[in-house]
């Protein structure tokens, strides 16, 4: 696997560890539990800035454009299928932020929003990650060159910069700080 994919997929993992907090969030809620406000309040910080503008910036606006490039038009569907999940997850957590407040002072209608979102959220994020790395990865594979790829790492070395390089660090940390109010 070359580096700008292993970037990538240790990215994924981080997810994939907040996707299994989030579910154990989940099925407590399901159960009629409340987990604490914080929790939310923390995966949501972790869902906006290392999903969506770490993570999801270097896929939308870096890897997928020279595919898309290198394709010449031919998977442009597809990645609009990819973007549109990515906006859809986008609007899924802004619909949790929303019912947060209400879930705050035990307001059924707006736990079961929070709960219906979470869930929606959770399918949306691990069906996209398993096209990501079951389709499109093995694309960047097999159509970017030696040069391409390592351009590519710079780019995400670059966009990375912008978001100070203590990041991926600071996600982890709260992933952690997430399962532990569980």
């Amino acid at each position: 696997m070359t580096q700008p994919l292993k970037m990538l997929i240790e990215e994924h993992d981080v997810i994939r560890k907040a996707l299994e907090i989030l579910t154990l969030a989940k099925e407590k809620l399901e159960a009629g539990e409340r987990p604490p406000p914080e929790f939310f309040e923390r995966a949501l910080t972790f869902l906006r800035t290392f999903v969506f503008r770490f993570h999801h910036f270097k896929e939308e606006y870096v890897m997928f454009e020279r595919l898309a490039e290198k394709k010449g038009g031919s998977i442009d569907a597809q990645i609009e299928s990819l973007r549109y999940q990515h906006e859809r997850g986008r609007d899924l957590i802004a619909e949790m932020s929303k019912s947060l407040k209400g879930y705050q002072k035990g307001k059924e209608v707006q736990t079961s929003t929070l709960l219906e979102n979470l869930a929606a959220y959770l399918s949306l994020l691990r069906h996209h990650i398993h096209k990501e790395e079951h389709k499109f990865y093995p694309m960047v594979e097999e159509l970017l060159s030696d040069a391409e790829k390592q351009d590519l790492v710079e780019a995400f070395k670059k966009e990375e910069k912008k978001f100070g390089a203590s990041q991926a660090k600071e996600s982890r940390s709260l992933v952690k700080a997430m399962g532990a109010l569980l």
